[in-house]
């Protein structure tokens, strides 16, 4: 009877611990991106993304003294358009995009963490119109960034975080017109928040 308690005791124990050194993120901020797609065959006509609110929750464990792995997940929605040459815009609506990234981070100095990541990004358009005729997409990405903490509480620090990432932009839609070639995307988001994890 003793040998499973222990166990039990000890699974506890372990599963207690693991918790404490958990790190929990919460950070709203903007996402700012290139263009989804340039054309310039007969006139100059390009489809950009608006600047998008974005909310980030992450989570994170150590892996080493000073490194830890961890999990992001992203929502951003704004609206998007076209503009041609000559000054015309059409706005084609709204636009979400959900981003997952598994990533390491580690430290700088003394409050400042670099992370690195991949992960997928997919585009949700609100209707299934022009370049996402055919449905959204999901793409491969790349990321780099670097975090500020600074303890306001026991637990609970102010988070404030730089981020860049990288992908290959195309669509079913514009593959059936005759684009071939994706476009590279490149994306700038600041955000601030909380997070809360073991001292």
């Amino acid at each position: 009877m003793r040998a499973p308690l222990t166990l039990l005791l000890t699974l506890a124990a372990g599963a207690t611990a693991l918790e404490a050194q958990v790190d929990y993120s919460a950070r709203l901020g903007v996402t700012w991106a290139t263009a989804l797609v340039r054309d310039d065959i007969i006139n100059e006509i390009e489809v950009r993304q608006k600047l998008a609110p974005t909310l980030v929750l992450g989570v994170a464990l150590p892996i080493a003294p000073l490194y830890r792995a961890g999990l992001e997940l992203a929502l951003a929605t704004s609206g998007y358009q076209s503009n041609e040459e000559g000054g015309t815009t059409v706005d084609l609506g709204t636009l979400r995009t959900g981003t997952i990234t598994l990533g390491l981070d580690g430290p700088v100095s003394h409050g400042l963490r670099w992370r690195a990541g991949v992960g997928l990004l997919r585009y949700l358009p609100a209707e299934d119109q022009g370049i996402f005729l055919r449905g959204g997409t999901t793409r491969f990405l790349a990321g780099a960034g670097i975090d500020y903490r600074r303890p306001i509480m026991t637990k609970w620090d102010l988070m404030a975080s730089l981020h860049y990432d990288f992908h290959r932009f195309t669509t079913d839609e514009l593959e059936a017109r005759g684009f071939s070639q994706s476009q590279g995307v490149q994306r700038i988001g600041v955000s601030i928040g909380l997070a809360r994890g073991h001292r």
